[in-house]
């Protein structure tokens, strides 16, 4: 416990000064949520359980530098408030330097490559236990985790354009000092009714893809395209990822959101793995209780054909701050 305290600390000693100043913010979110898993395998352990889900800390912020030019930063640590200590007190997560201007935005460090950023954008669980990169296993392992291939990009030069009627271009490369580096190019668009991207990216050496593991040897491209259209109060996601060569399968997912009224909405997600007989679900309630303040409840299946078929319910709660 001491540990943990020391560790929290030294945290807040560097994060304050950064804080004090007007143009720096710190910000994050406590989320945890209450899991009841079933699985068709009996051996497996499918007792009730507490998770924490991407809970965090960060500061950010930025700098007027003049000639339309601003400096910017952002900090953040993941936490564990259902542990007492998990993997460490606090895990490093999006942490960069950049400059924007007239000409687009240069980030140094570690961040989200264009591969992930776009898969989050139409997954309306994303975050939960029934998120699709996570137990649905409905997109692929390259949204998540982090390292030179993971979608947290390490040693990472990233550069955004600016936008052109909706349209902008991501591209990030890895500066890991390695024989052969990760190279990401996607074009994004977005406006109020609708997101449409595609993306590619080069994974070199070895990857982790759909939670199992795979390990590629050489160079191997993945491909996607989707978006998603918001009528009214409802919204249709489709994302397509041709990533047989990198994690093992292609990947189907889609997503529905319905707005039911300001503070509750109706979330329900199907995807495909590799044209599987069976597909995989979940649906989820959602509701704000005020602007930084949501509560929900959800049941998955991941209608898996490898290992064990996974169901789940899930209760959680969010707090952002």
């Amino acid at each position: 416990m001491k540990k943990r305290f020391l560790v929290a600390a030294v945290a807040a000693t560097l994060v304050s000064p950064l804080a004090a100043q007007a143009d720096a913010t710190v910000y994050g979110n406590v989320h945890l949520s209450i899991d009841s898993p079933s699985f068709d395998d009996p051996t497996v352990n499918d007792n009730l359980d507490m998770n924490s889900n991407t809970s965090a800390i960060g500061v950010k912020g930025k700098e007027d530098l003049g000639g339309g030019m601003t400096a910017l930063f952002k900090i953040e640590f993941q936490v564990d408030p259902s542990e007492r200590a998990s993997n460490g007190a606090l895990t490093d997560r999006d942490q960069w330097v950049g400059l924007k201007g007239a000409m687009g935005t240069v980030k140094f460090g570690t961040m989200s490559n264009n591969y992930k950023i776009s898969g989050a954008k139409i997954d309306p669980m994303y975050r939960t236990q029934l998120e699709g990169r996570g137990f649905m296993g409905t997109q692929s392992g390259l949204h998540g985790g982090a390292g030179e291939n993971g979608g947290r990009s390490t040693n990472t030069l990233q550069y955004v354009s600016p936008k052109m009627g909706g349209m902008s271009v991501v591209f990030n490369y890895t500066i890991s000092g390695a024989d052969d580096e990760t190279m990401g190019l996607g074009v994004h668009y977005k406006t109020k009714q609708i997101i449409a991207y595609v993306d590619y990216l080069d994974v070199q050496g070895s990857a982790t893809g759909n939670g199992s593991g795979i390990a590629i040897g050489d160079s191997e491209a993945a491909f996607k395209v989707g978006g998603s259209y918001k009528m009214d109060a409802m919204t249709f996601g489709l994302q397509y990822e041709s990533v047989e060569d990198v994690v093992g399968s292609d990947i189907v997912f889609a997503s529905f959101n319905y707005q039911v009224n300001d503070n509750d909405n109706v979330a329900v997600t199907l995807g495909d793995v590799d044209l599987a007989d069976d597909m995989g679900y979940a649906v989820m309630y959602n509701h704000k209780m005020s602007k930084r303040t949501n509560v929900y409840a959800g049941y998955g299946d991941d209608a898996s054909n490898d290992n064990a078929s996974q169901e789940q319910l899930t209760f959680g709660i969010r707090h952002k701050f």
